[in-house]
């Protein structure tokens, strides 16, 4: 239970991580390369998890859709104590089914599992395309992560050599 928690609150698995590195900055972060569990349970919560992803983009993207179903669920609470007869109270009940909430209910859903997949991976290719490295490419799981998400062999050439070039 207790890494379960850890896991969920602080993206902290015991699962072995790819280590990159920014060269200009020395700054150094670790990214694991399977299916992440965070962004499944919080990322419908207005796009939380992807922020510390630096995946900008979704993050204000689910933050967005997050808010405007927030708004519609509050448009229904309030309509609904609102109701002082039955008779509106079912009015009201009736008229919480909306298809545009419940659009964009399944869209953000929808988004969230596949970042729950892809978001690893769209975090490495970003970082590296941003001129990160990775730390150790003689790493097997770093050969792994690059064979399966088809990144560039670029990327698996040392600091040194790059910087010789």
């Amino acid at each position: 239970m207790k890494d379960f928690l850890k896991l969920i609150f602080f993206g902290v698995t015991k699962s072995p991580k790819l280590r990159l590195f920014n060269p200009d900055t020395d700054e150094k972060i670790e990214m694991t390369t399977g299916f992440n569990w965070q962004i499944l349970l919080l990322g419908s919560f207005f796009g939380l998890p992807l922020f510390s992803k630096r995946l900008w983009a979704w993050a204000w993207g689910l933050f967005f859709l997050s808010t405007v179903q927030a708004f519609f669920f509050y448009q229904q609470v309030k309509q609904i104590l609102a109701a002082t007869t039955v008779a509106e109270y079912e009015a009201a009940m009736r008229q919480a089914d909306n298809p545009i909430d419940s659009a964009i209910g399944y869209l953000l859903m929808f988004c969230v599992v596949l970042l729950s997949v892809k978001g690893n991976q769209w975090a490495v290719e970003r970082l590296l395309k941003k001129g990160w490295r990775f730390e150790d490419v003689s790493d097997p799981l770093v050969r792994d992560a690059v064979g399966k998400w088809k990144i560039s062999k670029r990327y698996l050439t040392s600091p040194e050599v790059i910087d010789k070039l």
